[in-house]
Formats: structure tokens, sequence, C-alpha cells
């Protein structure tokens, strides 16, 4: 296969969670630009309808069905949907998150249990249900959406920070425990990257923004989401078949330092 042909992810199937909106968005409107069967899901319906009125109209398949990560067996129906409509899931990216900035010592359990189930429990039980389903189609491809949070200590970030490392080592533990059957499984860890919720929270956190203009060596503001979802797109792709256990972060420098 040539070269730039491999960066394709012609006629397969790829679910992406959290599609609605920001990073997700964008990441199914590249997936079906490479030649993608898009799956896409999240809580709200009319985002998703949105999204696949546009992606249909430019002459891609897609499909939406509602899904909520929160609760195990939404995911279940919602993969059992997928594997209903097109007989397979050859990717799966796992974009679906939450957070609440906040100090350590102010969070409560039930925002602490939001923010671990939302970003760490979700990614396990998604890549558990879909792992089940490659396993007996002969392999595929998991890409866990992360953050640079989970790379270097981030303050205001406790839970979250936590739960993005935790979902680094649970895709490097994946990654060994599948390769067997053909699964790569790596992780995309982007630093802070536009989206109204992103933009909304430099207003309110001065740490934030001041983390933002001094530790960024690329003296970028906010990455735009098209900077985030091409990684994705390649860690996908067949062009990274070599690549399995990886954490690719995409942060201008951020975490060298």
């Amino acid at each position: 296969m040539p070269s730039l042909a491999r960066f394709a992810l012609e006629d397969q199937v790829v679910v992406v969670t959290g599609a609605g909106r920001g990073i997700g968005r964008v990441i199914a409107i590249e997936a079906a630009q490479s030649g993608a069967k898009i799956a896409i899901g999240s809580r709200s319906t009319d985002e998703l309808a949105s999204l696949a009125e546009q992606l249909t109209a430019n002459g891609s398949e897609c499909m939406y069905h509602v899904l909520d990560v929160s609760k195990v067996a939404s995911i279940q129906t919602y993969m059992d949907a997928v594997v209903a409509h097109y007989g397979r899931i050859d990717v799966l990216i796992n974009n679906a998150g939450y957070n609440k900035l906040a100090k350590i010592l102010d969070y409560d359990e039930e925002t602490y249990d939001r923010i671990v189930d939302a970003n760490l429990k979700n990614v396990f039980f998604c890549c558990q249900i879909v792992a089940r389903q490659m396993i007996k189609q002969g392999g595929g491809s998991i890409v866990n959406i992360s953050s640079q949070a989970g790379v270097v200590g981030a303050p205001e970030r406790g839970p979250y920070s936590g739960a993005k490392a935790g979902v680094n080592n649970l895709t490097r533990t994946m990654a060994a425990e599948w390769a067997e059957f053909g699964i790569r499984v790596n992780a995309v860890a982007p630093t802070v990257t536009r989206s109204p919720l992103a933009e909304q929270a430099m207003k309110d956190s001065p740490a934030l923004r001041e983390a933002v203009r001094t530790k960024n060596l690329l003296r970028r503001d906010l990455a735009e989401p098209e900077e985030i979802s091409a990684p994705v797109i390649f860690m996908a792709s067949p062009a990274a078949s070599m690549i399995t256990g990886h954490t690719l972060v995409v942060d201008g420098g951020w975490t060298m330092v």
C-alpha cells in the first residue's frame, strides 16, 4: 500500500464517543473524510442528528445512537446497535469525558465520582465491550483520548488528572493483553484545546490562564481541535500499524520541561 494511502480509514467502521461537540465532532468529520463509516454517540440527540446530517450530506455513511458513557448498560446497548448496523467495529475512539475545576480540598464525593467515572471508568468498559467484538472479527484499533494533565501535575484538576493518568496506564495494559488478538491500543494526550468549555475554564481560572500562557513552548494560546484530530486519525490508521501501548502527547512542549 502506498505510504499516503496508509493514513486513510477507507471503509473502516469508526466509533467516536462524545462526538456531539468539540474534539469528538472534529474527529468524526475528519475520519469520515478519510473514508470511514462513522458511528457517533453522546447524550445529546440534537447534536448527534446535526452531525449525522452534515456527514451524510457530504456523502459519508453515518449512524448515531444515544450514549451515556457513565452507564455500562448504555455502552453495551450502543455498541450492540453499531454492530447490528455495520456488522463490525474496526476503530474505537474514546473521546467522551467531563471535568470541573476546583482545588483538591474543595471536591466532594459526588463530583469526584462523576469526573472519574466519565474519564476512566467509561474508557475501561467501552474498551472491554468493543474488544470482545474485535477479538471475534480478528483485530482492530483503539485510541483513548487522554490529556497532558495525565502526564504532569494539573492544579485545580485533581480527579481529572488522576483519571487521565489511569487512562495512560490502562492503555498500556490493554495493549499488552490484546496484542495477540491483533488489537492495537494507544492514547492521544492533548493540551488545552479550543472549545466552549475550555474557553470558559480559561476565564474562570487564573491559574489555568497563566499556565497556558507560560508553559506552551510554542507560545500558543489554545490548541485547535484539528491539531488533535490529525494525530488521532494517524494512531487509528494502518500508518501506525507498528505502534501500540503508546501515549502520544500533543501539547506544544508543555510536558517536556
